[in-house]
């Protein structure tokens, strides 16, 4: 292979030199390309719709080779190389979207390895010789001014090409150009083959894959409902490779002026640059351009991306650099996992003994996310597997890898909501998880949480029993403007609860309690928070309303008398602070309608006479009352029984 040196940093102007050896003389015949690989060479053939397939079927059926290892990023395709034995070839990969080791076709025993390192590990390899090329076998377009694209097929194609000793390609008429990292002098091409197939379709590279049994169009739609809360207008978004993800792209069409930076580029995703979901405005790197390695989608998509400007492939190395991600504000990255532990690891390329897709840039996505200003880390998982087990466990099995460790994750999605534990104790971890996996499995990992040390054997468990109210979340703004969140309590507000208590004066303890109290006993903490939401409610106002480092600054409660012989009781408090903005009254109003709601129609209210705030708010409600006094203390019966429902809820 020549090596040539002058050619393009990226931005910069190329200026190719005059080939030594003319294009044409090297243009060979399919049979030709066996005559240059020799036995016990590595080759590495592309991904996805850059795969160089008429070679490697060419390879395949000639009987001449044998002990060949073939090296793919990304398999997809017709890959006939599967069905030999393991002395003729053998496959290494980095990602399968099948189980690692199967890809589409049955496969004969040890015919295939997955190496389970990240995307910008591989130049490394490469570079210390722990990975070895002979050949590399790529498609690429037809050449222009001594130069062809790599097309769609970037990932880390240049790397392999400057470590080869030889340099083979299938000029394709039917590649797109692409701008980018995507150019190579037609001199780094010792032999080249005309192939004109049409480009394979997302379809044609994984058929039937698709269609195979896969989670409930519901539970994903709860996870991608979940998660588009935490993508605001004019974030740049970043996904793992992991089909999971492809559930969150179609509810990016509820934000605007998105910026994209990713591995792949989908149909989806094609079509939101479409439909102007996806301008990359507001990036702060890469401005006004998708920066993208690799692509699969249909022929529309491979139109849009040729010649495009809006559009740059970039090495997988670049994509995934996490002092690159660092330089982008506001980046939101999705990871797909296949199991999380109740301390907080994740799991994504394997289960036990047996692997799945890969690790691929999981980790680099995680930090880069973490350093980005703004930016948010997010694992999504269903809660229960296909198979009807927890996906959130205890531990993750023996022999499981852990992808992502317990300090570097934060955010953490399921259809049941999210799960914030960046910083949180073990015991916070526990209660954040528990709550958030699927019902049939709380109380059993609540017990062996208890078990495990990891919680105390005094927490009540009650929130496991029932689902969140989630219909009882919502924003709010107060009197001066503020913007609240205000939603059920949950047990990981303990700590919280406990915080709220000690900002309040004594003059409010004692309004809310008729004693004097210097602290908040644990048990009345945990009561507080750990309800059973089928009976009880809590609700609390949260501010900051769009971070998971929040404050409450007030809460409405009522608890029920285990044994029903008495009316459930509310209680009101307000942080001294935030007096004023019109939140016991909201909050009165909230909590009776939750009451309405829940089929309970009658609640009752001790307050202390003096207590000339809460008075008038009770005798002003609308709401039929009964009323007496005793020692200083009213005590207020509402009845709920003829209240329009409408006439509760928040405007």
């Amino acid at each position: 292979m020549v090596e040539t040196e002058d050619f393009l940093k990226s931005g910069s102007v190329v200026l190719a030199c005059t080939p030594s050896v003319s294009w044409e003389s090297k243009n060979i015949s399919l049979p030709e390309v066996v005559d240059k690989i020799e036995n016990g060479n590595s080759l590495y053939i592309g991904s996805c719709a850059a795969t160089a397939e008429s070679t490697l079927q060419e390879l395949t059926d000639n009987w001449k080779l044998a002990d060949i290892r073939i090296i793919q990023m990304l398999p997809g395709g017709n890959l006939p190389h599967l069905s030999e034995n393991v002395d003729r070839f053998r496959t290494l990969s980095f990602y399968s979207f099948q189980r690692t080791g199967y890809y589409q076709q049955d496969a004969g025993e040890g015919l295939q390895d997955y190496s389970p390192v990240s995307v910008v590990s591989v130049p490394r390899l490469l570079r210390e010789g722990e990975l070895h090329v002979d050949v590399a076998i790529i498609k690429v377009t037809p050449p222009h001014k001594n130069f062809v694209s790599l097309g769609m097929g970037v990932e880390l194609t240049k790397d392999f090409i400057r470590h080869a000793k030889l340099v083979i390609a299938e000029v394709n008429e039917n590649m797109p150009w692409t701008e980018g990292h995507s150019k190579i002098p037609c001199s780094d091409i010792d032999w080249w083959v005309s192939v004109n197939k049409p480009l394979s379709t997302t379809k044609e590279l994984w058929p039937g894959f698709f269609e195979r049994p896969t989670f409930a169009p519901e539970v994903l739609e709860k996870i991608g409902e979940n998660v588009i809360k935490e993508i605001p207008d004019r974030a740049t978004v970043k996904f793992g490779v992991s089909p999971l993800c492809y559930s969150i792209f179609p509810f990016l069409r509820q934000r605007k002026d998105l910026g994209l930076h990713n591995d792949l580029l989908t149909e989806t995703l094609f079509r939101l640059h479409e439909e102007g979901v996806i301008t990359n405005k507001y990036k702060t790197i890469d401005t006004g351009r998708t920066v993208v390695s690799q692509a699969h989608g249909s022929q529309d998509l491979y139109e849009f991306i040729d010649r495009n400007p809006i559009l740059e492939f970039k090495s997988g190395s670049y994509i995934n650099d996490p002092q690159v991600l660092a330089k982008i504000d506001n980046l939101i990255t999705v990871v797909g996992s296949l199991k999380v532990d109740l301390t907080g690891q994740v799991a994504t390329d394997s289960i036990s003994t047996k692997f799945y897709g890969g690790v691929w840039s999981d980790i680099e996505s995680i930090l880069g996310a973490k350093l980005s200003k703004g930016g948010k880390p997010i694992v999504i998982q269903p809660s229960k597997s296909l198979h009807g087990r927890s996906n959130i466990v205890l531990a993750l099995p023996p022999g499981t890898g852990v992808s992502v460790t317990r300090s570097d994750v934060e955010y953490i999605v399921t259809e049941y909501g999210v799960a914030y534990i960046y910083g949180k104790s073990i015991r916070e971890r526990c209660l954040a998880l528990i709550d958030i996996a699927h019902p049939d499995f709380r109380d059993e990992l609540l017990e062996q949480a208890k078990a495990a040390g990891y919680i105390s054997q005094s927490q009540p468990g009650k929130f496991s029993k029932n689902s969140y109210p989630k219909q009882f979340e919502c924003n709010h703004t107060t009197k001066s403007g503020k913007k609240v969140l205000v939603r059920p309590i949950k047990p990981v507000d303990e700590d919280n609860l406990r915080k709220f208590f000690h900002n309040l004066s004594d003059q409010s303890i004692y309004l809310r309690y008729f004693r004097r109290m210097k602290s908040m006993p644990q048990r009345i903490l945990q009561k507080t928070a750990d309800i059973d939401y089928s009976r009880d409610m809590a609700i609390v106002v949260l501010s900051p309303p769009d971070a998971y480092q929040h404050d409450i600054v007030g809460i409405a409660q009522w608890i029920s008398d285990p044994r029903g012989l008495h009316v459930p009781e509310i209680a009101f408090q307000i942080r001294d602070d935030w007096q004023g903005e019109g939140l016991g009254k909201y909050l009165f109003r909230k909590i009776m309608a939750a009451a309405k709601t829940m089929g309970i129609m009658k609640l009752k209210a001790d307050v202390l006479a003096t207590n000339k705030a809460m008075n008038v708010t009770f005798e002003k409600s609308g709401i039929p009352i009964m009323k007496s006094s005793d020692f200083g203390v009213i005590t207020y019966t509402f009845d709920l029984e003829a209240v329009d429902l409408s006439t509760l809820q928040d405007s």
